[in-house]
């Protein structure tokens, strides 16, 4: 008997975490605004991915935003534009790593504070989580994308056209995640307190 209800714990995290990330894909298409050389704001497409890491912890979410970054790049590399700038192994690397594989697959630490911090742990690991992915895409921004400088420094071309995003995103995921905790049925699915 306590096998099979292991078998179906199993099962329902992998469904629920399927579904998640399906969510997520899926929203990363509806964009509210985006930027001319990649990037944008999504209708929360990382909170998806996000409230796995809150309801199942490192162990569930890590794979599920592995997988998140992995569509991600297939997305991004089936548009044709990924990798045109990047003209050496270095920069290539440095793309694929910076601009999806970490950056996407950090989101799944988002509930690393909430064992300690309850709600407000959920909004600071999500925050500190998205704080993460800007500064990947910092990385790539200052050594891929900072040739289009024009004049200006790269690092600061970087700060400014990856802000211009990511900060929106940051504070939109973070309200909604704030929003949602707050619903005594999401409350109980997430087994917040």
């Amino acid at each position: 008997m306590a096998e099979q209800n292991k078998k179906r714990n199993n099962i329902e995290k992998l469904t629920e975490c399927s579904v998640l990330l399906a969510l997520s894909v899926v929203l990363s298409f509806v964009e509210i605004w985006k930027m001319p050389m990649g990037g944008g704001i999504t209708l929360l497409s990382m909170l998806p991915v996000c409230l796995v890491a809150v309801k199942y912890g490192i162990s569930g979410a890590l794979p599920t935003a592995f997988l998140y970054s992995v569509i991600q790049f297939a997305i991004g590399f089936a548009s044709g534009n990924v990798f045109v700038y990047c003209t050496t192994a270095f920069t290539w690397i440095i793309c694929l790593l910076f601009d999806y594989i970490v950056p996407f697959s950090v989101l799944g630490f988002s509930g690393i504070f909430k064992k300690k911090l309850g709600n407000i742990g959920i909004i600071i690991g999500i925050a500190l989580m998205i704080g993460i992915r800007f500064i990947c895409h910092y990385i790539t921004g200052v050594v891929i994308w900072g040739q289009w400088a024009e004049g200006m420094s790269p690092y600061l071309y970087s700060l400014i056209y990856n802000g211009q995003y990511m900060l929106p995103e940051c504070i939109f995921t973070c309200v909604a995640a704030g929003i949602l905790i707050k619903i005594p049925q999401l409350k109980k699915l997430l087994n917040v307190n």
